[in-house]
């Protein structure tokens, strides 16, 4: 006799909330109801998978494999309903988009508009994710497709490459950074700079930034988001660096801020639209990459000119210098 998908699922759940009152409560069902179906598990696999440790419950070294094991096992049931689901009724349902912090704000909403009136029998839903735990869900089938960007491990992924966003420095007024023509790399060294909190991928990028001419950057203050970063320059604690797609949302004239564009080649981020290898929506997903590149197109034109001239977000097929 085996395991059911829906016990392999009260195994997992418990796993991941460590209590059973938690992971009842996620499940839907009674807490001596979970207690049972685990149980019986372990008497079927004959060895405990869990420590009945408290507050919380363990994983035995036994379990951890097993638990290992039931997450794929469980993303390949549902890609198996989805494969069945895209055959039978294509461009349908509910789609489960990640997006990155720094991405989702700027120009989302009307991505969401554009797909809705292409595919207006999809439903999208959207979680903001950092990068780390958004990759996770993803391998595990908590979301269907994420976009993100570069550098991550993509093994197991699949997806292209969108745009090269570039980078602009913001700085308060008055501030040695803060003044005319574009800015070299070479000025960055030795700068103190405004920071994302550590688990954001804007926070290694710009730090990547900065180590190309020293030592990465001091910094004393780190936000948890591209507007409290800008409020902290807009209150003179110092510059930071910003995609450019934030900047028709987040800086304004009369905030006391200076922008300048890096000279060419201008260091950026790549965004790209990932999504597990094994699944059967790929081709539709493909298609889905293309209607973000014509979006990106339309976040471009939105970019105000800065230092002289306009930052331009460019098609990675046409990018010469991705970073």
């Amino acid at each position: 006799m085996l395991p059911t998908l829906r016990q392999l699922e009260y195994v997992v759940a418990l796993a991941d909330a460590g209590q059973f009152v938690e992971a009842a409560r996620q499940c839907a069902v009674s807490q001596p109801a979970l207690s049972k179906q685990i149980r019986e598990v372990e008497e079927l696999l004959g060895t405990e998978l869990f420590e009945r440790a408290r507050p919380r419950v363990l994983l035995t070294p036994v379990g951890e494999e097993v638990v290992r094991r039931a997450r794929q096992l469980l993303v390949d049931a549902h890609e198996l309903v989805d494969v069945a689901g895209s055959l039978a009724r294509p461009r349908q349902g509910t789609l489960r988009l990640g997006v990155i912090p720094t991405i989702a704000p700027y120009g989302l909403p009307g991505l969401l508009a554009g797909l809705r009136r292409r595919f207006p029998d999809v439903a999208v839903v959207v979680e903001e994710l950092q990068t780390p735990v958004l990759l996770e869900r993803l391998r595990a089938g908590g979301v269907d497709l994420a976009l993100l960007a570069r550098a991550f491990d993509d093994h197991g992924l699949d997806g292209r490459d969108l745009v090269v966003e570039p980078f602009v420095l913001v700085a308060p007024e008055g501030h040695p950074l803060a003044t005319s023509g574009p800015v070299r790399p070479l000025d960055l060294a030795g700068a103190s700079m405004l920071l994302m909190e550590d688990g954001h991928c804007l926070r290694d990028q710009a730090i990547d930034v900065c180590a190309t001419v020293g030592d990465p950057p001091p910094t004393s203050v780190a936000a948890a988001s591209v507007s409290t970063l800008v409020r902290m320059v807009e209150s003179g604690l110092g510059p930071t660096l910003l995609p450019a797609s934030a900047l028709a949302t987040e800086v304004r004239p009369g905030q006391g801020l200076v922008v300048r564009r890096f000279a060419d080649p201008p260091p950026g981020r790549t965004l790209t639209l990932q999504w597990r290898a094994t699944s059967p929506s790929a081709p539709w997903f493909a298609e889905l990459a293309q209607a973000l590149v014509a979006h990106y197109r339309t976040v471009d034109a939105g970019i105000p000119e800065v230092g002289g001239a306009r930052p331009r977000i460019i098609e990675v097929a046409d990018a010469r210098h991705p970073t």
